[in-house]
């Protein structure tokens, strides 16, 4: 009888055995990640790449069941946001036990789509008409259009903007209703009502205190005071307060300045200016890289500023720099660079920049002592010129020719230019969206004329009118700028005038230059051009490029999330003049290359390709008329940092 009892237990163990083991294998296992795959049941109305974005797991990750329950949460909500209320997520899961990996499908149910039916605003009945009018205006979500708790998050603050820029300073959504969605399911609409408060009140400016942190330098109080745009009175509005805190930050010894309510006499806000201030002195190695006559160079050396220069509002910076292209072409230069801001008004910036240094190019060496004043005027925000630019450079420069015909010569060369500039780029180092459009005319060779008597008759100098102009297009083409369409064309012209015995015609450092990293990438620097003399660069430009940027892996979390890479067109030529301009001259390079994001910004190499070649003879001007030379004479490799353009 006890024989038959512990044959029964030991079955019934055998029976939990062969269920739990298998069990308790597969969660001892460790399984990557191999595919993610996206399984649609009915409709589809995002791409696999959205999809990929709004989940945490990604190829190579370790397999996670908890990762996954997760992600079936995000993905529902993420559905959520974007009006799928309804929407259903499962998965499927297959397990490679030879290879360590797990493949994902997320199958996904949509169903309906809701549509927003109506949007009602509460807690403005008190508001003034003019300020409605105002809210009204802001159609950021209308009626008919798919839910999208983005831009419904966007309109909202675009309320509230609106409401503390007009004296509302505690106007805010209700906290324990401020937003209530109401669903219609059988017509799939939705009803929203914004709940407000804080809007039965309007404030003034009050009394503004000036609060300096730590002033060991005795900075003045009058500074800070003099870059506060609101005056005592006033209506209360946020963006004339947060203008007033970039204006207090923008002094260079200070570091932060923040505007922060103190006390409410009546309906007038009293405000302390809370400021942090910079170090006197710092001195600093720095990195770069830059474009000089369309060749790159690699830059390094050492920078020093001082912050309070003989003034509190202005600064002294020094930089000793060796600017490296190759053993043959290099530069060394050393220069002080004073910078005023609020100079006379407060949106003008004064600059000068006092430089002397040594070029070594490839057919001549130059010494040179050069003056740069600059005059910068911000306009507005709203107008289509934001900035304009007053440059004034001078530069005596001794050359030494390597052919014994030409031998050394003095010149003195001057240019004095206005730069408009139209700037809504959303990025300085890498853009994915705006346009950004300069303009500039000048004229050189005045300020030689008038001292020539002075310097003598054995320096010489060029006269020339010249106008070149910028334009840059960056359009997203996939959700979080992943994937970028940019565009860039430029135009300029050099035109010579007057005779003299001491004229000579426009130096290389004023001309155009066609080929290089940041130019026609499928020739090398200086190359290209319907020129007799390449190297010495032309007088008439018209050049551009598209290009399409991607993040290869934007849902990484290590090394593969700073990679990317481009595809591009670039178009183009640089003649004598601009009556030699023909539009079958224009030549055309394709290439790609990766990009590695890093502080100094994106580490670019393109491989280029010459598409059209107008100068190459009949019957090798395109790509593939001679295909065994295209990595000999049709091929460049081009290196930079920051984008093409």
């Amino acid at each position: 009888m006890l024989r038959s009892q512990e044959k029964k237990w030991m079955l019934c163990v055998l029976i939990i055995s062969s269920i739990i083991w298998p069990q308790i294998s597969f969660s001892q296992q460790v399984l990557e990640v191999d595919e993610i795959n996206f399984k649609h049941t009915d409709t589809k109305t995002f791409d696999e790449a959205q999809l990929k974005d709004a989940t945490g797991l990604s190829k190579n990750n370790l397999f996670s069941r908890k990762l996954v329950e997760g992600d079936i949460q995000k993905l529902k909500k993420f559905y959520f946001d974007n009006g799928f209320f309804d929407a259903a997520v499962d998965t499927t899961i297959q397990i490679n036990d030879e290879d360590e990996e797990a493949s994902v499908t997320f199958i996904v149910t949509e169903r309906k789509r809701y549509k927003i039916d109506s949007i009602q605003i509460g807690g403005i009945e008190n508001v003034p008409q003019e300020t409605l009018a105002k809210i009204q205006k802001i159609k950021t979500v209308s009626p008919g259009d798919f839910y999208n708790k983005t831009l419904l998050l966007q309109q909202q603050n675009e309320i509230l903007d609106t409401l503390q820029n007009n004296g509302y300073m505690n106007a805010r959504l209700k906290l324990d209703s401020g937003t209530i969605i109401t669903r219609i399911n059988p017509n799939a609409v939705v009803k929203l009502q914004i709940n407000l408060e804080g809007t039965d009140s309007i404030y003034h400016f009050g009394t503004t205190e000036i609060n300096i942190k730590d002033n060991v330098y005795g900075l003045r109080t009058e500074y800070p005071r003099e870059e506060i745009v609101y005056r005592e009175g006033e209506i209360y509005s946020k963006n004339r307060k947060l203008d007033s805190e970039r204006n207090m930050a923008k002094i260079p010894s200070i570091s932060s300045a923040k505007l922060n309510p103190i006390s409410v006499t009546g309906d007038r806000v009293n405000f302390s200016a809370d400021i942090i201030l910079n170090k006197k002195n710092e001195l600093t190695p720095f990195i770069k890289g830059a474009n000089y006559e369309n060749r790159f160079y690699l830059g390094a050396g050492i920078r020093y500023l001082n912050r309070y220069f003989l003034s509190q509002n202005q600064t002294l910076m020094l930089e000793l720099e060796e600017d490296f292209h190759s053993t043959d072409i290099n530069r060394t230069e050393f220069s002080a660079t004073i910078t005023k801001p609020h100079f006379i008004r407060r949106n003008m910036i004064f600059i000068n920049r006092l430089s002397i240094g040594f070029n070594n190019v490839e057919n001549y060496k130059n010494y040179f002592l050069a003056n740069l004043t600059t005059l910068n005027y911000f306009i507005a925000p709203y107008t289509f010129y934001n900035n304009a630019y007053v440059d004034l450079n001078e530069e005596l420069i001794w050359i030494k020719y390597d052919t014994i015909a030409t031998g050394r010569q003095t010149q003195f060369n001057s240019f004095i230019g206005l730069t408009l500039e139209h700037d809504n780029t959303n990025n300085l180092l890498a853009p994915s969206r705006g346009f950004h459009h300069s303009i500039l005319a000048g004229v050189a060779g005045l300020i030689p004329r008038i001292a020539i008597g002075i310097l003598g008759k054995n320096v010489f100098y060029s006269q020339f009118f010249k106008t070149y102009t910028l334009n840059k297009f960056y359009f997203p083409l996939a959700e979080k700028d992943n994937m970028v369409f940019a565009a860039n064309i430029k135009i300029g012209d050099i035109i010579e005038y007057g005779k003299g015995e001491n004229l000579v015609p426009v130096q290389p450092v004023f001309k155009f230059f066609s080929g290089g990293s940041s130019s026609l990438r499928g020739w090398n620097a200086k190359e290209n051009g319907i020129l007799d003399n390449k190297q010495e660069g032309g007088t008439f430009l018209f050049e551009g490029s598209f290009e399409v940027r991607k993040k290869l892996f934007p849902s990484s979390e290590g090394f593969l999330k700073n990679l990317s890479a481009a595809f591009f067109i670039d178009y183009g030529n640089v003649w004598e003049t601009h009556k030699d301009f023909r539009f079958s001259q224009i030549a055309l390079a394709v290439g790609f290359g990766p990009r590695y994001d890093l502080f100094v910004g994106p580490i670019r190499i393109d491989l280029g390709f010459r598409l059209y070649d107008p100068s190459a003879p009949d019957g090798k001007k395109w790509l593939f008329d001679d295909f065994k030379n295209i990595f000999k004479e049709k091929f460049a490799f081009q290196f930079g940092i920051g984008q093409a353009f």
